[in-house]
C-alpha cells in the first residue's frame, strides 16, 4: 500500500530513540536537522553513536526501555531487532498520541523514514513506502545531482518576491514566470 507524504514540523517535538547502534545513529542523523527534542534509551550505545548524542548535547540513558520512558513523548523511534519490544511498544502507545516507528517492522509502524534532501528550507521526500528503500536513497541521489548548486538561494529570491506581491492571481503568476524564466537558464 502507498504511503501518503505529510511534511511536519519536529521542532519542539519530544523523540524517544530507543536503541543505540547502527541503525540508532542514522536515525538520529536524520532528524537532527529538523531540530526535534531528542531523547535516547538503550541498554548499550556504539561509540559513534555516544559521540554522536555528546556532541549535540542529547540526553541519553543506558539501560533497559521502560513504559514510563515515553512519558511526554510525541514520537517514538525504536531501533532495536527485538521484534516482541516493537510490538509492545507500538501496542502501548495505540492510544497515547504517540507515533511509532519501527525500524524495519511496517507493521508496527505509523509512518516511515523516507530518503529526503534537505537545502535550507526545501526538502524533498522520496519513498517506495518502505518496499525498498535502497532504490529510494538513489532516486534521492538522482535528484540530488538535477538540482541548481544554487536552489537555496533561488528559493530565497522567490519566497521575497511572494512576500512582495498582494495574495491572488497576479501574485501565483508573477511566481511562476520567475520560476520558468529561473529554470530556463
Amino acid at each position: 500500500m502507498a504511503l501518503f507524504p505529510i511534511f511536519i514540523s519536529l521542532e519542539d517535538k519530544n523523540i524517544l530513540v530507543v536503541g543505540g547502534g547502527n541503525v540508532a545513529y542514522r536515525k538520529i542523523e536524520k532528524l537532527l536537522p529538523f531540530n526535534p527534542n531528542l531523547f535516547v534509551v538503550s541498554k548499550e550505545l556504539s561509540k559513534k553513536t555516544e559521540d554522536l548524542l555528546k556532541k549535540h548535547n542529547i540526553p541519553f540513558k543506558k539501560k533497559a526501555f521502560e513504559f514510563s520512558d515515553l512519558e511526554n513523548i510525541d514520537i517514538v523511534i525504536i531501533a532495536v531487532d527485538d521484534i516482541d519490544l516493537q510490538k509492545d511498544i507500538y501496542m502501548y502507545t495505540r492510544d497515547k498520541n504517540i507515533l511509532v516507528n519501527a525500524v524495519d517492522s511496517p507493521d508496527y509502524c505509523d509512518f516511515i523514514f523516507p530518503a529526503y534532501i534537505k537545502k535550507g528550507d526545501l526538502v524533498i521526500g522520496i519513498s517506495t513506502s518502505g518496499k525498498v528503500p535502497g532504490l529510494s536513497a538513489k532516486i534521492r541521489e538522482f535528484i540530488e545531482r538535477l538540482l541548481p548548486e544554487d536552489i537555496e538561494s533561488i528559493l530565497k529570491e522567490l519566497e521575497d518576491l511572494r512576500k512582495s506581491l498582494p495574495k491572488g492571481k497576479e501574485r501565483q503568476k508573477k511566481i511562476i514566470e520567475k520560476i520558468q524564466q529561473i529554470f530556463k537558464k
